[in-house]
């Protein structure tokens, strides 16, 4: 027979585990990388370059202090370091897919 003060004890380990990690921050060399390696990302500044070599991806990442599982840029062109025009205006979502543990893109839009 279990005793009580051994059951309790037993329900407030379980009741205790450990809570699940926090978001890890998302680098600038990350978001990068899958900005390279997206295929509508990547033939977009194929496009835009072909207009205007100068012009690049910037991306300027929030504070990212309370472990967000999103994160929206937009306006993310620039050429000649100022914000690109309108016509090559670019927009991307990161979000942290918690099953395979890493950042993806879920949109890109232009």
């Amino acid at each position: 027979m279990i005793r009580p003060s051994c059951f309790i004890s037993v329900l407030l380990l379980s009741a205790c585990s450990a809570p699940p990690p926090p978001t890890p921050s998302l680098l600038p060399e990350t978001a990068a990388q899958l900005l390279q390696y997206n295929n509508k990302a990547k033939d977009w500044l194929t496009y835009v370059k072909k207009h205007d070599p100068s012009c690049e991806y910037k991306l300027d990442l929030p504070d990212q202090s309370a472990h967000p599982t999103e994160i929206d840029l937009d306006h993310i062109m620039y050429c000649g370091n100022r914000p690109g025009p309108k016509e090559y205006d670019a927009s991307v979502q990161f979000v942290y897919d918690k099953a395979a543990q890493h950042w993806v893109i879920l949109r890109f839009s232009s």
